[in-house]
């Protein structure tokens, strides 16, 4: 009796130590402020297996641009083997898709898309995304592949742990860390600011 169990509990503590070990979440959350107004919030996670490391942005906010709209964003980045093998982002605004962008590696080359434009090859070989950047403050780093817009963007340190990142249309995010932890973003826009602030 004991031997016809003992491969049963083998293939059980197996099991178990595999998912422990395959699947290690961390998750995080930001609320987003317009002013001294509260309007969202952000949910990040990262996942950590033998292959990948996902990590996944969802938010929700409600924001008065001449009329309040409900904005819902959701990103996914992949990175396989310590390269970042795989994107797909939305934007939504009162449910109508407003913006998406995808990227997917294959055998020779890294495939883009960014809606409503045209597919193209990437170009520039950064490993850092703004998703990783949640997650670790980006020390001796001069560009971010930025998942909206599937580019390489300039990033410049501004002070102990500031940054400032620039994208394509020179609208620009200002992360702020505190021992090594990201506990603030400033979003400038030309029409709206927003703070993301650490729960």
């Amino acid at each position: 009796m004991l031997t016809s169990l003992l491969p049963c509990r083998l293939r059980l503590a197996s099991a178990l130590f595999l998912l422990a070990m395959t699947v290690r979440a961390q998750e995080a959350g930001y609320l987003i402020y317009k002013g001294d107004q509260e309007v969202g919030s952000i949910r990040v996670s990262r996942s950590v297996s033998a292959e990948h490391v996902d990590y996944r942005m969802t938010s929700s906010a409600a924001i008065d641009v001449v009329w309040k709209q409900r904005v819902r964003t959701a990103m996914e980045t992949r990175y396989r083997k310590g390269r970042i093998h795989a994107v797909h982002t939305t934007v939504r605004v009162n449910d109508a898709l407003r913006d998406s962008s995808n990227m997917v590696t294959g055998s020779d080359a890294a495939w883009c898309y960014v809606h409503p434009g045209s597919y193209f090859q990437r170009e520039g070989d950064s490993d850092w995304t703004t998703a990783r950047m949640y997650y670790e403050e980006p020390v001796d780093q001069d560009t971010i592949f930025v998942e909206s817009v599937l580019q390489d963007c300039p990033l410049v340190r501004t002070g102990p742990s500031r940054y400032t990142l620039t994208m394509p249309n020179n609208n620009r995010n200002h992360y702020i860390y505190r021992g090594g932890v990201l506990h603030e973003v400033q979003v400038d826009r030309s029409l709206i600011d927003l703070v993301f602030r650490r729960m």
